[in-house]
């Protein structure tokens, strides 16, 4: 895929001689608001594993225009609660347990702390009629999902900051359906959000768990302590999709994905109380 265009959240990229990388971490707030946000909020994780790894791509020379990619499982381990902002991180691919190949990222605070761990995988091919292929399943969820009475939860509820956003409606029984549409998904609406706007992305995903997570908790006060979502098929922007809880217990839980009546994803949270 081609580099985004624009400002780059890493920079002073070094290739070692095994092939990993070191980076620096912007700490400009202004620049990238999500960095309001405690340094491991799923929001944060999630949007540092696509900056991390597109820059450390690019210094590789594995950026490639007329190829896209799409990340397709990750998997993250949070360290200590009292960790500082990002401020330098490290690239390097990996071999899973199942011999799939992966890349791995740690980032560091300044106190050289290990912020989190993270470690993904995805597919990629060629761009040749991705936008009619894309078009046409967005289509199709606009006809068949209209969504204009749509209830989210009680932002009391969600664990929220004043400037995030509800994306899910109210727990039944073992379920809650989610909405991510532009207005709540994408800057201005979502300061803390970014993406292309083609589908619901992986930081999406990822804040959508931990909201069913605080529905389950009741509001009470947590953090998210590690995680793991494997994305199957694309989740649209515009159409709601549920969240069933598989399975919950006092430090994690476990929720399947679907959207018109298709599924989607799994994702799995651990977490502590606060």
């Amino acid at each position: 895929m081609p580099k985004p265009p624009g400002p780059q959240y890493t920079s002073g990229h070094e290739v070692n001689a095994d092939g990993s990388v070191d980076f620096a971490c912007s700490t400009d707030v202004e620049l990238w608001p999500w960095l309001a946000l405690p340094p491991q909020h799923p929001i944060v994780l999630q949007t540092q594993n696509f900056w991390s790894s597109i820059g450390a791509s690019d210094a590789l020379g594995n950026m490639d225009p007329d190829k896209w990619s799409a990340l397709t499982w990750t998997d993250w381990v949070c360290g200590p609660p009292d960790c500082g902002p990002a401020v330098r991180g490290h690239y390097r691919t990996t071999r899973l347990d199942d011999d799939k190949l992966a890349f791995q990222i740690v980032l560091f605070d300044a106190a050289d702390r290990t912020i989190a761990t993270m470690l993904g995988k995805g597919v990629v091919f060629r761009t040749r009629n991705f936008e009619q292929w894309r078009d046409e399943a967005k289509h199709e969820t606009e006809v068949e999902a209209p969504h204009a009475d749509f209830t989210y939860a009680d932002r009391a509820l969600l664990n929220l900051t004043e400037r995030e956003q509800p994306l899910v409606g109210p727990l039944v029984v073992d379920n809650a359906e989610a909405l991510i549409t532009k207005a709540n998904g994408l800057p201005p609406g979502h300061p803390y959000f970014s993406g292309s706007g083609d589908h619901v992305n992986s930081t999406h995903l990822a804040e959508a768990a931990r909201q069913v997570a605080s529905l389950v908790l009741e509001g009470a006060p947590f953090r998210v302590t590690g995680g793991e979502m494997d994305m199957r098929r694309y989740i649209e922007l515009g159409c709601p999709f549920r969240l069933v809880i598989e399975a919950s217990d006092d430090d994690a839980i476990t929720l399947a994905l679907s959207q018109l009546d298709k599924d989607r994803a799994t994702i799995s949270l651990r977490f502590e109380r606060l």
